[in-house]
């Protein structure tokens, strides 16, 4: 008996061990797994952001010890939203890992290539000059433009980019300087028309790091003394009769100039003063609505940062409590494209406002398969319609299915409907009879300093 006792003790011990080192691995291949794509951008499989960053500071030191050149590529391709909008996400996908090949065969050996952003690339070019940056730069546009993306129905899509480039240390000596300088040039070739590279001038050193600074001190200036002005976009009833909600918009007070969010929101983030921008802006918001004795939705825009700061919660319901504002009247918007990617952290943070009594909408709906998961995951009161689709749905069949499509799901999930972009009385008739519920655009109501609550008259 004692033979196969000891050999059961034996099998089991073995089948013990085998487990154990079949966690072991299992462990192991998850963590190499998570390891890699927080590093990765997971369409194009390049390196993400973060990653950019990082390996940027590494090149800066070394070029620093070996007294080196090296140059920095921004790629902004032309066009890109025109091709998603004609031929929906899926061929946007296909037509940027495309672009992300032929960038990639284009580079030398030992270049670095990020995904930076939705359509945008960043290039680090270790141990190059001006001429070798432009060279690559130029074997890249040339690429580019020979580049061809045949869709299933054959229609043929080229691609072209606008690129900007700095050379470190001639432009800048510092990561967030040498991208500010080359992004700077990107923006510079688009107003160029497109298509192009800008070679930086020493006039273009100066121009860019001067209105850099003059807007940062103008930014700091403004906050110091509180100059955040709430302006207001009303969104009506899709018979364009009643205001039922606003949207918050901010602008910066300089002088007697009236500064939009567009033009110091990447300052600002760059600063690390966008949490005390927006504290600052909620409050003179619900200071405003209560003076008003405004009882309608105030749909305020929430950036992604907010998700790690502990404070943002207790501090909201402070500031609605002091100034008795219905929770249930503030309404928080997540902007699609800026995709959250720890959707554990954002869910919650969205339940712990939600068991508060606020309320959640998503800006931009249906320009990305992230609206989908945050509708199936999350408790969202409202969806804004893609402005582009609404747009274009009266010259475009497919948009205007579209368009039906995103107002039905929204509906099958009890949620409230908003058209953007009603630009005309033909757009706001077209949504009303897809059974939309609101309505935002220049048409029903232009952005002002005043909360609208009357009916349109």
């Amino acid at each position: 008996m004692a033979d196969p006792i000891r050999s059961l003790v034996i099998n089991s011990i073995l089948t013990t061990l085998l487990n154990v080192i079949g966690s072991i691995k299992a462990i192991y291949k998850y963590t190499k797994d998570l390891e890699y794509y927080a590093t990765r951008d997971p369409l194009t499989n390049l390196f993400n952001q973060r990653v950019f960053w990082e390996l940027l500071g590494y090149e800066i030191g070394r070029a620093e010890r070996h007294h080196q050149q090296f140059g920095v590529l921004v790629i902004d391709l032309d066009n890109f939203k025109h091709i998603n909008d004609t031929y929906g996400h899926l061929v946007g996908d296909k037509y940027l890992v495309q672009i992300a090949d032929t960038i990639h065969a284009s580079l030398r050996l030992g270049d670095i290539l990020a995904r930076y952003g939705g359509d945008e690339f960043a290039i680090v070019l270790p141990d190059a000059d001006h001429e070798q940056v432009h060279m690559v730069a130029n074997r890249i546009r040339e690429a580019m433009e020979a580049m061809t993306l045949v869709t299933a129905d054959g229609s043929k899509i080229r691609g072209t980019a606008s690129i900007g480039y700095a050379v470190c240390p001639d432009h800048a000596t510092t990561a967030k300087d040498l991208f500010l300088f080359a992004d700077n040039m990107t923006y510079k070739a688009k107003s160029l028309g497109k298509n192009c590279i800008v070679v930086p001038t020493n006039d273009d050193v100066v121009e860019v790091f001067q209105k850099s600074s003059d807007m940062s001190r103008l930014l700091l200036n403004a906050l110091e003394e509180k100059q955040v002005v709430p302006y207001f976009q009303p969104i009506v009833t899709s018979d364009g009769q009643v205001v039922v909600c606003n949207e918050v918009l901010c602008r910066v007070l300089v002088g007697d100039q009236v500064i939009p969010a567009s033009e110091f929101i990447e300052i600002a983030e760059k600063l690390g003063v966008v949490s005390r921008l927006d504290a600052i802006l909620m409050e003179k918001v619900f200071a405003q609505a209560q003076a008003d004795a405004y009882d309608g939705y105030l749909f305020i825009n929430l950036s992604p940062k907010s998700l790690i700061l502990k404070e943002f919660v207790p501090s909201v319901i402070k500031l609605s409590n002091q100034y008795q504002i219905a929770h249930d009247k503030v309404v928080f918007e997540i902007t699609e494209r800026e995709t959250v990617k720890n959707m554990t952290l954002l869910e919650q943070f969205v339940q712990d406002l939600k068991l508060e009594g606020f309320k959640f909408a998503i800006d931009d709906f249906g320009s990305g398969f992230s609206s989908f998961q945050y509708i199936r995951r999350l408790p969202i009161d409202f969806v804004k319609i893609e402005g582009m689709f609404v747009l274009n749905m009266l010259n475009d069949p497919k948009d205007k299915a579209f368009v039906k499509t995103l107002a039905v799901l929204a509906r099958e999930f009890g949620i409230k409907t908003i058209a953007e972009y009603i630009e005309s009385e033909e757009l706001l008739q077209a949504v009303r009879e897809l059974g939309i519920d609101l309505a935002q655009g220049y048409y029903t109501g232009r952005p002002e300093a005043t909360i609208r609550k009357t009916t349109k008259g």
